[in-house]
């Protein structure tokens, strides 16, 4: 037992205990008895809510223990001169409502028992479908990866090999550059597609809404391109940083494209434009626009739902994790008809601003 369960019984035993008391010094006086028999359902109804069931009947017999010597004059004592009739319904009473109330309470915290385990066993699900989500969009882009780097090793391979030769000063640093440039563009790559790969926790951070686009249209590019799709970003040059979880809406932003991509599997356009705009509550925003085929009227509704989806092999988490990210940052995510004729979503963000340092 807790240490609250028995200051609870204290209670209840003292209840009944002084109720008891007061009944057999009443005397002769019918309303007082007629009060202490109707305060008895107290300590009773406590016992039920507390204890459950057993505890609902164990605080009736007790009171039909304390009170029935009382109401029959047994032992010599004086009797209650409420009617019988009334003292027996009394007794009756006593049981029935401890039994019921405690049978009530037993049900409803068995009930709430089990929807809690239905709520962890929910938010388990979820958190594996999410990783699997998360998982499923790296994956698509590894293909992308391999390309990015097969092309700068090329370069790289090509460069080694004319070093090799004789080569004057001028062209040797032409090389040496070349050599530069394609090891950085190696890195740039790599640094991009960690940054997506990485389970770190939240944080928050100055982020610049428009270059997290801009990262994730480099980071697509090649898969994009594998499909005969163009990705253009529009980002303006005045978008503040604010205080935000870049991996997370980098995240977002990325599921949003790889869904565009995979709407046009045979060649396309992707539109992302992000900025700021004066007044409202959420000025930030960036818009993941495509020009595939869009989302049927009766599935807008549905688009951020749990595990509805339109595309086979699809977990259905995608776009409500992204959702529940933009409201992580108190935002939204809406999707709307796009410009290019397919879908287009937009995340809007608040601007507690932060600078760099």
């Amino acid at each position: 037992m807790t240490a609250s369960r028995p200051a609870a019984a204290a209670v209840v035993v003292a209840g009944i205990a002084t109720l008891g008391v007061l009944h057999y010094t009443a005397g002769h006086d019918h309303d007082a008895h007629y009060l202490y028999r109707r305060l008895f359902y107290l300590p009773i109804l406590a016992a039920a809510w507390w204890f459950g069931l057993r505890g609902g009947l164990i605080a009736a017999a007790a009171t039909v223990a304390i009170y029935l010597p009382h109401a029959v004059g047994a032992f010599g004592l004086h009797v209650d001169p409420s009617p019988t009739v009334d003292k027996a319904a009394e007794v009756l009473l006593y049981v029935g409502v401890g039994g019921l109330v405690g049978l009530f309470v037993d049900r409803e915290r068995g009930e709430a028992g089990r929807l809690r385990g239905l709520v962890t066993d929910l938010q388990t699900a979820q958190t594996s479908l999410a990783q699997a989500e998360h998982q499923a969009a790296l994956g698509h882009l590894t293909a992308g990866l391999a390309h990015e780097i097969r092309n700068p090793l090329g370069s790289i391979r090509g460069s080694a090999e004319i070093l090799g030769g004789e080569l004057d000063a001028a062209d040797r640093e032409h090389i040496a550059g070349v050599l530069v440039r394609e090891t950085e563009r190696l890195d740039g790559v790599l640094t991009r597609f960690l940054r997506f790969a990485g389970q770190e926790p939240p944080t928050l951070a100055p982020t610049n809404l428009s270059e997290a686009a801009a990262e994730v249209a480099a980071l697509a590019e090649s898969e994009a391109k594998q499909h005969g799709v163009t990705i253009d970003a529009i980002g303006c040059s005045a978008t503040p940083n604010a205080m935000l979880d870049g991996g997370k809406i980098r995240q977002l932003l990325l599921n949003l494209v790889i869904n565009a991509i995979q709407a046009q599997p045979d060649g396309g356009r992707i539109r992302i434009v992000s900025g700021v705009e004066d007044g409202g509550r959420l000025p930030l925003f960036a818009r993941v626009e495509d020009a595939g085929p869009g989302l049927a009227d009766e599935s807008v509704d549905d688009a951020f739902h749990p595990y509805f989806t339109t595309r086979e092999g699809g977990t259905g988490l995608g776009l409500a994790i992204a959702r529940r990210t933009a409201l992580d940052h108190g935002g939204q995510l809406t999707v709307r008809r796009s410009p290019l004729g397919g879908a287009c979503f937009e995340l809007r963000l608040p601007l507690p601003e932060a600078s760099d340092a």
